[in-house]
């Protein structure tokens, strides 16, 4: 295990009204910082491709020409010199008497210089993953500008620290040349114990990312922390052993033993739907919005009535992306703190919920169907559950493993037996050989403990014993 682990604590802030005009301005001066940097990467690049291009024509191969390409894309500092070499230069034009001389580059002034180079750092490595052969597995597109209105507010920086007195107040550094803004102090909506708890530990902010989601600003901390030493599972983990959990749109999650949540021990995790319940409210402010908007003019110029639409959507999509959260995050904890081993599906997400529009010479078939479908699955957020599921286990003792999904559902778990026929319905399974009864979603937790317990043996150089294993008669 490594000497240090990084780990991000969230935390909700609580600005003034006069503090959201601020960071208001510093996340404007990182998305036009991050637009200046794409600009000038943006003409190198394609000098550089079209001397690499040249190259090839002449003969040499693309990996040959790519290194002798006659043109270089500049990085962060140089971008960085050359920001500071044309950040003064006036607006081109004539000068009315009377007016006072503007500046090309307004928006650097006041506003700390580490927003300003994070975002130079952020274009980079925006150029960097679509160099790179793959990224996560797929293919990263052409970088493209942030625009106003459509883009995340977001900045980053490192001078933010937690007062210590009482836990609910950060400050956020300031600008010390003249006329920038002063440091100034932030209202947490509550005390950051977790956070002081790292920072007693040994742990450091390495770099703090302040960003809106709806009408809420949020603080996340990148702590680096001495890893801690590795947990071992308790008893009552040891004695659940192993957990099998078929994710699902109809049912949210369903488990192979029973899961603990309050008083109740719950098998079938209901799917509680969080954007469908919600998008009346969403869809009547989307309506009112294309009402209110003017086409050619850009989000800046449109009136205060569209203004005020698209962030009561913000806020609405905001409020149901945390009530996801929130169920995701009940679901995780409890399988990885109730048992020792979580098995799950290692599903293609991205597969799974391509459209099924087509093309214009071979259209697709059910594409509104399929669409409803792929909005269900991304509701339930497949992969964000794995991925807490993974983060989780290790602070718990838990360990995780992912197993092939193939005809999980339609597999006995009794005889092991494959056949589609034997799911009658969405919900009853009954086996077409040995005739057993079960809920075709916990049926298929079954199979997939089965399969993870099958892999650890095979993986520990055992045969597996006892009872004929699903899927042990060939079929």
């Amino acid at each position: 295990m490594s000497e240090n682990t990084v780990t991000v604590v969230r935390e909700a802030l609580d600005p003034s009204p006069a503090q959201r005009e601020i960071l208001h301005r510093y996340a404007e001066a990182s998305r036009r910082s991050f637009n200046f940097a794409y600009g000038i990467k943006h003409a190198w690049q394609q000098q550089w491709s079209h001397g690499r291009d040249w190259l090839i024509a002449q003969g040499q191969s693309p990996q040959e020409a790519a290194r002798n390409a006659p043109v270089k894309v500049p990085g962060q500092f140089d971008i960085q010199k050359i920001f500071l070499a044309v950040r003064d230069r006036p607006l081109a034009g004539p000068v009315w008497p009377g007016e006072e001389l503007r500046s090309l580059f307004p928006w650097w002034r006041g506003v700390n210089a580490i927003v300003c180079q994070q975002a130079f750092r952020d274009a980079d490595t925006a150029f960097s993953n679509w160099k790179s052969a793959a990224r996560r597995g797929v293919q990263v597109g052409y970088p493209r500008p942030k625009r106003y209105g459509r883009c995340r507010d977001s900045f980053r920086m490192f001078s933010v620290r937690l007062v210590s007195e009482n836990l609910r107040h950060v400050r956020i550094g300031g600008e010390k040349t003249p006329g920038g803004q002063k440091a100034f102090v932030v209202r947490l909506h509550r005390p950051a114990r977790r956070l002081a708890r790292l920072l007693a530990r040994g742990g450091e902010v390495k770099s703090v990312t302040i960003a809106r989601e709806g009408r809420a600003w949020f603080a996340s901390f990148n702590v680096r922390i001495p890893a801690p030493e590795p947990v071992r599972a308790s008893r009552r983990q040891r004695t659940a052993g192993t957990v099998g959990v078929a994710l699902g749109v109809t049912v949210f999650a369903a488990m192979s033993s029973p899961l603990v949540i309050g008083d109740d021990k719950v098998q079938l995790f209901e799917n509680p739907r969080h954007l469908d319940n919600a998008r009346r409210q969403p869809h009547k402010w989307q309506r009112r919005m294309a009402r209110r908007h003017v086409k050619g003019l850009p989000a800046w110029r449109q009136s205060a009535g569209w203004r005020q639409a698209r962030d009561e959507v913000a806020r609405l999509h905001a409020l149901v992306a945390a009530r996801r959260a929130s169920t995701q995050h009940l679901l995780t904890k409890r399988l990885v703190t109730q048992f020792a081993h979580v098995a799950l599906e290692d599903l293609q997400v991205m597969n799974m919920t391509r459209s099924a529009r087509g093309t214009v010479q071979e259209p697709g078939r059910n594409v509104k169907a399929k669409a409803g479908l792929n909005r269900s699955m991304l509701d339930v957020g497949f992969a964000e559950i794995r991925r807490q599921i993974e983060y989780k286990a290790p602070w718990y003792g838990a360990r995780v493993s992912a197993v092939n999904p193939a005809y999980t559902s339609q597999t006995c778990n009794r005889c092991g037996h494959v056949d589609a026929k034997s799911r009658r319905t969405r919900d009853l399974f009954t086996c077409t050989r040995c005739g057993h009864h079960t809920h075709a979603d916990i049926g298929a937790a079954v199979n997939i403990k089965h399969r993870a317990l099958a892999a650890q043996e095979e993986a520990a150089g055992q045969e597996p014993d006892g009872a004929q294993r699903p899927g042990a008669d060939g079929k």
